[in-house]
């Protein structure tokens, strides 16, 4: 082997590492802490034994097992020396056209110093009915009970200097009403100071911090306190532009700063029976707890209320750990970058256009290749199908890189330009992101200027560290590695092999063979992935079936309220669109795909109208539905005439924070109490209108004639799981 093949090698052998420090960095959690650790340190293994209990069976609103879940929580707040209260209340959501009967848990630690200013800590113990909620949210409720126990096991029994509010929120999958509901009843709202938030979506990786509050470079600089985080201003920024929600998206009108945390690794079982005490991982309760316990101590032993400050630009890197800064220096800094990029072209002009133009053709086929990547199922999620899609595109961009090479000496300087103008563009239209390109520019800048093997790498370093496991983490666990992921991940793999262009030169050589060996191994990848990315019981097909009647029609419907696939094709045989009432149950509109079976006699709800008056030069219909035992949740939808104004049980509904409107009104209630639950609809003077209503419980009933296959472990109920609903039309 000569000294040629030897650096080669070498070279291709560091970027690899550097690459895969970067992904462990950003997807592996921390081990969980034994239960013999001293008692002041969360420990994971403590905390599991809350999971074991809440995460028995599904516990959605309306249930037997969510009142379980309560009085449990109940019980372990009062075992700690606290005294937990219940807030009990009609709540009408303002994200989404929710409603429901909630039951938040409330436990108030007081502080040495109060001054009526509290941290608040949230998560919700609620869950969606396919499955035991796990980690979505059992997991936090977990952590906050540890979290709480670490707390009143502090030396001396010292308490914080500050309050500590502990919110265990209901009916978040609901819409999230739990939360909606302290904001706009409870009067510990006005004392909260700073809010920490605990989420799921999925049932493994780390617990990233990926979303703040207003003015948060004060907030992310208290992230340092928990040491081992994975944060940045990129993960806040493009989640303030997502139609996403957590609890924290009510907490919002607080206008407090707040901190917001979810792993979501494994989100293949996410809401589905899969989100289970098998497949949690206690390595990311782990980090739940760790940073939990960290900013609880720091927050609350600090001062409340927080300084305020503008947004910052914050990101972690080995080492270092998190660096944050004014996000007024981003602007400055690119334009430190800009300069000096000028100073580094200057004279070689010709050589900057031609690689330039060449990058931007390279990253205009990666983006077509990236939308051509389309895996389904278990390839969404794979980082064999991330690995295939990066390997493609390098080879892709090495061999452009190539072309322009043997017209240009120094084409890599129009990497140089085309990274810049990135760097100015972020800083000055989304500085959170700013920090993607300009710290690894800066470094690159140096390392062009000097060519110097340890500039080089330092660049490489510092690039890959930053930029790799994002795009990783996007595309294998936030978005999947389709669509927008893949699109994602190929942008950002384009612009890392042009940026360390002469690497990657290094590491394949300037002949052919060594793009051609990368393309080979992205082919034997992909297959690889290909053969491995098949339904199973680790990669399983979310399902959900419903069973719909009509009792007054004398009609009923069997359908999937998902995609249809092997087993529910088995189930259901030839299928149809149902008729226009079946769409009551998926509450927007729509009908159920499926077909028509024999009726089983189910009870349907039932509406007594209360009063029908002329107010405010409109028609006020008020009506009380009642619904059929075992039902967990209340489908309304109104036709006919356009509803101007709801109240629900007395309280209005606003919809002005609403994340959709629309055409015709309906509404989701949860829990309806045994008196039943009541609407005030207005409608134009002179108008009619027909509400539908349907009632959702969990299973589907037996059916003479019909039997339901098991599923097999790779088909999984998700979501809703499968549903017997209850239907009805009234006219007013």
């Amino acid at each position: 082997m000569n000294d040629r093949t030897v650096t080669r090698v070498a070279t291709a052998f560091g970027l690899a590492v550097l690459c895969a420090i970067s992904v462990l960095r950003v997807t592996r959690p921390p081990s969980p802490v034994p239960a013999t650790a001293p008692d002041t340190v969360f420990s994971a293994e403590r905390a599991m034994r809350h999971v074991e209990a809440i995460a028995v069976r599904p516990h959605p609103m309306g249930s037997a097992d969510h009142d379980r879940v309560r009085d449990y929580i109940a019980k372990e707040l009062t075992a700690l020396g606290l005294k937990p209260q219940l807030q009990v209340t009609t709540a009408v959501g303002t994200r989404y056209q929710a409603a429901g009967r909630v039951q938040n848990i409330l436990a108030w630690m007081p502080g040495k110093e109060s001054n009526g200013k509290a941290l608040l800590l949230v998560v919700h113990y609620d869950g969606v009915e396919a499955g035991p909620a796990a980690a979505d949210d059992a997991a936090g409720c977990a952590a906050l009970l540890e979290t709480l126990r670490a707390l009143r096991a502090r030396k001396g029994g010292e308490p914080l200097a500050h309050d500590v509010i502990a919110l265990f929120t209901d009916g978040e999958e609901a819409g999230l009403l739990g939360a909606a509901a302290f904001v706009r009843e409870h009067p510990w709202a006005k004392d909260v100071a700073f809010i920490l938030n605990f989420e799921a979506r999925g049932t493994s990786g780390r617990s990233y911090m990926f979303e703040t509050g207003p003015g948060n470079r004060d907030a992310a600089s208290l992230l340092r306190s928990a040491g081992d985080v994975t944060a940045g201003s990129t993960f806040t920024t493009v989640y303030r532009a997502l139609p996403n929600d957590t609890d924290l998206s009510e907490f919002a009108t607080l206008g407090v700063p707040a901190l917001n945390f979810a792993f979501a690794d494994g989100v293949e079982r996410y809401h589905t029976s899969h989100d289970d005490l098998a497949h949690l991982n206690p390595g990311s309760l782990q980090h739940h707890g760790l940073q939990m316990l960290a900013l609880a101590k720091k927050v609350a032993d600090g001062p409340l209320p927080r300084p305020q400050t503008a947004d910052g630009v914050f990101f972690d890197l080995p080492a270092l750990g998190l660096v944050v800064y004014p996000v007024g220096l981003a602007l400055p800094l690119a334009l430190i970058a800009l300069v000096l990029t000028v100073i580094v072209v200057r004279g070689r002009f010709r050589d900057m256009a031609i690689g330039a133009a060449a990058m931007l053709v390279a990253l205009l086929i990666s983006v077509g290749v990236g939308r051509l990547v389309n895996p389904t199922g278990p390839g969404m999620w794979s980082g064999l199908s991330a690995a295939a899609l990066t390997l493609i595109i390098v080879a892709l961009n090495a061999a452009v890189y190539l072309v322009a090479r043997r017209r240009a000496v120094e084409a890599w300087y129009g990497a140089l330009v085309i990274w810049v103008l990135l760097s100015v563009a972020t800083s000055a239209m989304a500085p959170g992101v700013s920090y993607l390109f300009t710290w690894p520019l800066l470094f690159a800048i140096v390392a062009a200027r000097s060519r110097h093997p340890i500039a080089m790498w330092a660049a490489a370093a510092v690039t890959i560290l930053i930029l790799a496991g994002l795009a990783f983490s996007v595309a294998a666990i936030m978005l999947g590695v389709s669509g927008t992921g893949a699109i994602a991940l190929a942008v950002v793999v384009s612009l890392v092999t042009w940026l360390l262009a002469p690497l990657v030169e290094q590491a394949l050589g300037s002949e052919w063979r060594g793009v051609a060996s990368v393309a080979a191994a992205a082919v034997a990848v992909a297959l690889v992935g290909a053969v491995k990315a098949k339904p199973s019981a680790e990669h399983p097909i979310p399902t959900a079936l419903a069973y719909v009647e009509d009792p007054r029609a004398g009609q009923a419907w069997l359908g999937t309220l998902g995609p249809t696939n092997e087993w529910t094709r088995l189930t259901l045989g030839a299928t149809d669109r149902g008729p226009e009432w079946t769409g009551a149950v998926l509450g927007a509109g729509g009908r159920l795909v499926g077909k028509s079976v024999r009726p089983v006699g189910l009870q349907a709800p039932t509406a007594t109208l209360l009063r029908d008056t002329l107010i405010e030069g409109a028609r006020r219909v008020v009506f009380r539905v009642n619904v059929p035992n075992g039902t967990t949740a209340l489908t309304l939808r109104a036709l006919g005439a356009q509803v101007v104004r709801t109240a629900i049980d007395g309280r209005v509904a606003d919809t002005t924070r609403f994340r959709r409107h629309p055409r015709n009104w309906a509404t989701l209630y949860w829990a309806v109490p045994d008196s039943g639950a009541v609407f005030s609809l207005s409608i134009p003077v002179g108008a009619h209108i027909d509400v539908e209503m349907a009632s959702r419980g969990p299973g589907l009933p037996a059916m003479p004639g019909i039997p339901i296959p098991p599923r097999p472990s790779s088909v999984v109920p998700a979501q809703v799981g499968d549903v017997r609903v209850g239907y009805a039309k009234v006219t007013f």
